[in-house]
């Protein structure tokens, strides 16, 4: 669901989607997920890890930022809705490692 919403919003702004792997792309959907679900639980330094991992890892690329917002916009959103609960600071700071290396493998070579 969350892939076919930025491909979407990609092809809204007449930006190739076709630039990037789907794995990529799940790695970024991957990542503002977390981010929401950061945001929500108020692991506010997560979410600077998180955004220092994406700034380090990611090609300098308009539309990749745009897609990592709208889902972390999405995912923040129905957390709240959902009335979720939020996991423990050390599961969730592991679940950001292992995104993170997963990240980093796959844009290892798109710079």
């Amino acid at each position: 669901m969350f892939r076919k919403v930025v491909l979407l919003f990609l092809l809204l702004l007449g930006l190739p989607a076709h630039a990037f792997t789907d794995e990529q792309n799940q790695s970024i959907e991957q990542m503002g997920r977390l981010n929401g679900i950061a945001l929500s639980c108020r692991y506010f330094g997560q979410v600077k890890h998180i955004k220092k991992a994406l700034v380090e890892a990611l090609p300098k690329r308009r539309e990749l930022g745009r897609a990592f917002e709208a889902v972390t916009d999405q995912t923040y959103r129905e957390f709240i809705a959902n009335k979720s609960t939020c996991p423990t600071a050390e599961a969730f700071a592991a679940d950001v490692e292992t995104a993170i290396q997963t990240l980093k493998q796959r844009f290892s070579s798109a710079q």
